[in-house]
């Protein structure tokens, strides 16, 4: 069976192929992409600022239709709606304990489409490829498919939030409201958080302010930490999320946390700059530098009850949407600053 994909050939070069797709084995389906929503690797590495082998294969903000399963496939049928997964291959120590995040097997697993010589990440950006069935979550009929593919964003930033471990009425500094410090802002408000958000955009910091933010600083005209520090009787923020891949902001993320106080590592960081440290402070405020990475299973079971039962809206941050033919114009919208997401329609 062949399948039409939308390649990385190389930095800066997309191009459409026609590829194979494996053949439906035990414990498999075969997953027929609806929507793919173009996420920050899509970008980087196209972009050539994140590091992956080309051709690479991208698209792992998806939802879809099963057309097929394979023999022992129980949970879903063809004709369900469904999203996927991380390539959890559930027979890790780290998977069966929950921690499927840091799944060690990952790279291990069979590809999900014939892509000869070259990487696939996600697979979304062909129409089909087959997936181990354990890798499947559904959804309602009723859900539409351009908020369904935004599952995965929202679930990472679900497991950030349970990291967080964020209390009743207190106070949550977000650094940057990118898609990411979105999701961060309506979860931490469901926690009960009194939310500050530091954001230099102008729209983006009207959209905090729509969205429920206490507080909004423009970090190039404001002290972040002395305008945080005079709000709370100068302790400082119980709990900061940091979204921007900056090496800048770190010291200030540190610098405004209270004593006991949480950083979540959330944004990556494709520059391997060293970033300073003061241990001594770390240990004499007891505070906790936390990293946090994608989601877990049921991460993105929880991610998926919230967008089917209308708890978080993903239309704010679903910026335009493109048919498959037109995948190319998406990526060059999809790059352009102040974007969100951009979906890609089957």
């Amino acid at each position: 069976m062949k399948s039409k994909a939308l390649l990385i050939e190389d930095k800066k070069k997309l191009s459409y192929r026609s590829i194979d797709v494996p053949e439906v084995g035990d414990y498999e389906v075969l997953f027929h992409t609806q929507a793919v929503s173009l996420c920050t690797v899509d970008r980087r590495t196209y972009l050539g600022t994140r590091k992956h082998p080309f051709p690479f294969l991208g698209g792992h903000e998806c939802s879809g239709i099963i057309e097929k399963v394979g023999r022992g496939v129980v949970e879903v049928q063809p004709g369900d709606h469904a999203i996927f997964t991380s390539a959890y291959c559930m027979q890790c120590q780290l998977d069966r304990e929950g921690k499927g995040t840091q799944c060690k097997n990952k790279q291990k697993m069979p590809q999900r489409a014939n892509l000869h010589g070259g990487m696939i990440m996600g697979g979304g950006l062909s129409e089909y490829i087959v997936i181990p069935a354990w890798q499947i979550i559904k959804i309602p009929f009723d859900l539409d498919f351009n908020a369904a593919a935004l599952t995965e964003p929202l679930a990472c930033t679900v497991h950030s939030i349970k990291k967080a471990n964020i209390q009743f009425g207190e106070t949550v500094v977000i650094i940057g409201l990118g898609i990411m410090g979105y999701f961060h802002l309506k979860l931490s408000l469901m926690r009960g958080a009194r939310v500050i958000v530091s954001e230099k955009d102008k729209k983006r910091q009207e959209r905090a302010h729509e969205q429920g933010a206490w507080m909004v600083i423009d970090p190039t005209k404001q002290n972040l930490v002395e305008k945080v520090r005079s709000m709370t009787n100068g302790l400082g923020a119980d709990v900061v999320i940091n979204t921007i891949p900056s090496q800048g902001v770190w010291q200030d993320a540190i610098d405004v946390l209270s004593p006991y106080g949480r950083l979540i590592a959330y944004s990556s960081q494709d520059a391997k700059d060293k970033i300073g440290i003061d241990f001594g402070m770390i240990h004499s405020k007891e505070i906790q530098i936390i990293g946090t990475l994608n989601p877990t299973l049921t991460d993105n079971e929880e991610a998926v009850k919230m967008i089917a039962y209308g708890l978080i809206d993903m239309t704010p941050v679903i910026d335009a949407s493109y048919p498959f033919d037109q995948g190319i114009e998406a990526f060059q919208k999809a790059i352009a600053p102040g974007m969100y997401r951009v979906v890609i329609r089957y």
